[in-house]
């Protein structure tokens, strides 16, 4: 297993913690229960992604299996600590967690780390929510710290593991980081919003490791099972923190031991680089680097979407006059987001009663929805819209081609090259590298507030707004439980 071990891991306020020869669990719940004033940049990051992650929850109360989710938490029953996002049902704390996380990843518009490959707010927030309801009082600040350190920690345990994602040197993932890591920063998120000191940290995110699971065979099969194991890790991080106040133990060597997380899950496949982990820890906070996603769907299709919707500006290029769509892909995306091409471009199944999951991990009905539509939110993941005599004659002629060498790259989505072949014989062509929403190409407020706007319909309006007030304005939110409250309708 491949180690660089750093020296000395600032904590900025907080003083600092010695990495030494001991295992990183320890400096991690070291440095989240040590933290003091974050970065103000960071905390507006923070702010910024909760705000999304909420809207995002909200956009998905209908969304398929989630109806079904809300039933079997609610017939579980028990102590009304924390509300269930748009219905005021008051379910436990680790069952609140999981349906709200399973909300916020369902319509796919929650954000990612395009290199970590995580989407971490959507576990963060959820988890900080339920347990700031079920303690009660605990402000907006200390609920965005929370989430700000979380997401720092999910993206470096993720970005620790030595992933190619292409060239000779790539292995084809099967586990998802996303899971994994969001049980174990979220045991933390958990710990931390609690009060816990250091050493009941380390005990949380031990009892939170014992929990650990996931792959991505859900997200390869576009099955349910993607929004609901998002759920599952929010619910094991409150799970943690509850037995660890119990006084239940768990491993102190979680991630380093000789059964711990990167020997277990990476040690036989991928390399581990410990300075990834701790190396400028309370320094540079990796989630001030997360992606907010403008397209309802698997963040790998979004630089194709991009370059797809410059194609559907374009006045020589009307639906009648397509013969090929040709998209240039690497190989991870390819196994992600396209294969089996026949079955991610059947109309028939895409317009089926599971095509909703599908159509989000499926590259051929992002490009055909782009050209179509010039966009691709959450009203084109609808049955009309997928079941749309035009969509299903597009969808045989998207070719897809993979292995361009000048596609890999160390992070998602890969650059989308996207090729329209007229039955004339022209061509049109457009590429996107970047697709807005990116750090490098950040949405504004303006635009932020647009789509949370567009995702907390249900509410109304006044509701929408009274919600979009709270969020924008944490800091003075003397009471989670009060933003808790705005996200149920009237």
């Amino acid at each position: 297993m491949n180690q660089a071990i750093t020296g000395d891991a600032t904590l900025g306020s907080a003083g600092t913690i010695p990495a030494g020869d001991g295992d990183a669990a320890a400096v991690l719940a070291g440095h989240v229960a040590a933290a003091g004033t974050l970065p103000e940049a960071s905390r507006r990051a923070a702010a910024r992604l909760a705000l999304d992650t909420i809207g995002a929850a909200i956009a998905a109360h209908d969304a398929a299996g989630l109806p079904g989710i809300r039933r079997v938490i609610e017939g579980w029953g028990g102590r009304p600590d924390a509300t269930v996002i748009g219905t005021g049902a008051r379910v436990p704390a680790h069952n609140a967690a999981l349906v709200n996380s399973a909300l916020a990843r369902a319509m796919e518009l929650d954000d990612v780390h395009e290199q970590a490959l995580v989407h971490a707010t959507a576990t963060t927030v959820p988890v900080a929510l339920a347990v700031a309801e079920q303690a009660g009082g605990v402000s907006g600040r200390h609920f965005t710290d929370a989430v700000a350190l979380g997401n720092d920690i999910a993206c470096r345990l993720a970005l620790a593991v030595d992933m190619r994602l292409g060239g000779a040197g790539r292995r084809p993932r099967v586990m998802s980081l996303t899971y994994q890591t969001g049980v174990l920063a979220g045991s933390l998120v958990a710990g931390r919003v609690a009060g816990l000191d250091s050493g009941q940290l380390l005990d949380c995110l031990g009892v939170g490791y014992s929990q650990v699971a996931g792959n991505l065979q859900g997200l390869f099969e576009g099955t349910l099972t993607v929004r609901l194991q998002q759920g599952i890790a929010a619910q094991s991080a409150v799970m943690a923190l509850e037995f660890a106040r119990a006084g239940i133990t768990g491993a102190h060597d979680a991630l380093e031991g000789r059964a711990g997380w990167y020997p277990a899950f990476f040690g036989g496949r991928y390399g581990y680089v410990r300075d990834r982990l701790t190396g400028g820890l309370g320094e540079t906070f990796r989630g001030d680097e997360i992606s907010i996603k403008p397209y309802a769907c698997c963040k790998y299709g979004h630089n194709a979407i991009t370059a797809a919707i410059a194609l559907h500006g374009d006045p020589g290029i009307s639906p009648g006059s397509i013969a090929e769509v040709v998209v240039r892909v690497g190989q991870d995306t390819w196994d992600i987001i396209c294969d089996p091409v026949s079955v991610k471009a059947s109309p028939e199944q895409l317009a089926g009663p599971d095509g909703l999951a599908l159509a989000q991990f499926s590259l051929p009905f992002m490009v055909a929805t782009a050209l179509l539509r010039g966009r691709l939110s959450a009203a084109e993941l609808d049955a009309g819209w997928r079941a749309d005599p035009g969509l299903a004659s597009l969808l045989p002629k998207v070719t897809i081609v993979v292995g361009d060498a000048d596609l890999t790259q160390d992070m998602i989505p890969e650059p989308g090259r996207v090729e329209v072949v007229l039955a004339d014989g022209q061509r049109r062509t457009a590429e996107a590298t970047r697709t807005p929403g990116h750090p490098e190409q950040p949405l504004d407020d303006a635009a932020l507030h647009a789509k949370f706007r567009s995702c907390a319909r249900r509410l109304g309006s006044r509701g929408t707004e009274a919600l979009l007030e709270a969020l924008t304005h944490l800091d003075e939110v003397e009471d989670m439980r009060q933003v808790a409250r705005l996200t149920v309708p009237e």
